[in-house]
């Protein structure tokens, strides 16, 4: 237990003095962009849809994010609505997400700084099992759709295994409207609706060329905090009401240009 309190109370320094230097932490695609969930969600070539995930609340906070949702060729782009959570220094709608299911890897994009950096996971899932007897249920509705329900088991890299309630819908090829199970220890539910079958363009897929490389995720957030706190800095000083005040100070800062 000693242990345990002293790697807990490292964890925190560590937090801490990354606050204290500016770094904060870089915003994680949604599970169903990066994780099980998006296993079930690449058997469609060609769509669009607006995705909402809810999941239970924590505390005053409100912990569903929305947005648009693409997929293509097995590869995803999420592009969270306003009202999505987020921290203090950004909004989440300031972010979207590039992943190549297959490959487990993607990018991490911020529209304001014109920027992207790779990001990756380190458990790649790898097929999706349907339960015995997951495809017997007699159909019911979801999102507005007749669908047949289906348990399946989502195999990581790993050896863990990710368990899943999937409803898809017959009039639309198959596609998952709605996704359930429980991520991390927190039950999460994926619905699907607006669904449209047209290909996304393929350049979507990879960053605007005249977006800024950044190494990693991280190096994009601290660049980003920086430029805020350089904007803060250029904001704190205004200029006197009248030249009555101050009018022959030449140590006043000039007017930011």
């Amino acid at each position: 237990m000693a242990l345990s309190a002293g790697c807990a109370h490292s964890e925190k320094h560590k937090r801490e003095e990354a606050s204290t230097a500016g770094g904060i932490p870089a915003p994680t695609a949604p599970p169903f962009v990066n994780g099980a969930m998006a296993l079930v969600l690449t058997n469609v070539d060609g769509f669009r849809a607006r995705a909402v995930l809810e999941a239970p609340p924590t505390g005053n906070r409100n912990n569903t994010i929305a947005g648009e949702l693409m997929g293509r060729g097995g590869k995803l782009f999420f592009a969270p609505g306003p009202g999505a959570s987020a921290d203090k220094h950004s909004r989440a709608e300031d972010f979207s997400y590039i992943w190549n299911v297959e490959e487990n890897r993607g990018f991490l994009l911020n529209g304001p700084l014109q920027g992207y950096a790779p990001v990756s996971s380190s458990t790649p899932f790898t097929n999706v099992v349907v339960a015995s007897g997951g495809n017997n249920s007699a159909p019911e509705k979801a999102g507005g759709y007749l669908c047949q329900k289906s348990d399946v088991k989502v195999m990581a890299s790993d050896g863990t295994e990710s368990e899943l309630h999937v409803w898809r819908a017959r009039e639309l090829k198959g596609m998952a409207v709605r996704v359930t199970g429980t991520v991390n220890g927190a039950p999460l539910t994926l619905g699907l609706s607006k669904i449209r079958f047209e290909p996304p363009p393929e350049d979507l897929f990879v960053p605007p060329a005249d977006f800024t490389k950044y190494t990693s995720a991280e190096m994009m957030m601290n660049e980003l905090v920086a430029r805020q706190q350089n904007q803060k800095r250029k904001r704190g000083w205004e200029p006197p009401p009248s030249d009555e005040v101050g009018a022959g100070d030449v140590h006043a800062p000039g007017r930011p240009q």
